[in-house]
């Protein structure tokens, strides 16, 4: 088992970790005498009695101080960055997501997908005889060729409101990020539609 020797330069990592150089008996210059410090990132839970005594003793003062966690305008800012990626994540599943719209009293899906179905519809012509068009609740409604229109239409209508709905939204999430000037505020803001 290594023995530490020392360890210098420690200091706290954002999760409560400690990075330190630290001199093991067993450590040397590929000259075979020069003892040589190796970077290691102690912790009180680490998987070694050496790794968890280590980071008691860099806790204690053993080695020094231990500088503390520091984040810098470049961590702020890559952290905003990924709270974004995230905002453009939810945005896009949002967009994808299932709406539905009412036509004559009966609710039907309004999604991506249902409109590319009600097109491919209209555009034969309609719907073939004996088949009939199903609702959100998968009831069959009969609808004719002008029916079909206007559901298309109410449709879209749907799916704009919908749309813009979540690029407001989004709009809101990014501009409160990019307000944040505290690293934890920005990794815990909550992505999604409450406030």
């Amino acid at each position: 088992m290594p023995v530490i020797k020392d360890a210098k330069n420690a200091r706290y990592n954002e999760n409560g970790t400690i990075n330190a150089e630290v001199l093991f008996s067993d450590a040397f210059e590929p000259d075979g005498k020069t003892p040589k410090y190796l970077p290691f990132t102690a912790s009180e839970n680490d998987s070694t009695n050496y790794g968890r005594q280590l980071f008691t003793d860099l806790k204690a003062g053993k080695y020094g101080p231990v500088t503390p966690f520091t984040v810098t305008p470049e961590m702020l800012a890559a952290a905003k960055e990924a709270k974004r990626a995230e905002i453009n994540a939810w945005r896009d599943n949002q967009e994808n997501g299932r709406i539905t719209c009412i036509y004559n009293r009966n609710t039907y899906d309004a999604d991506k997908e249902s409109k590319y179905r009600i097109d491919n519809v209209i555009e034969a012509g309609g719907l073939p005889d004996g088949v009939k068009w199903t609702d959100s609740n998968n009831n069959d409604i009969a609808l004719s060729l002008s029916d079909l229109k206007a559901l298309q239409k109410i449709m879209v209508v749907a799916m704009a409101v919908q749309g813009g709905k979540i690029h407001e939204r989004q709009r809101q999430m990014k501009e409160a990020v990019d307000k944040l000037d505290d690293y934890k505020a920005v990794q815990n803001y909550v992505v999604g539609w409450g406030g």
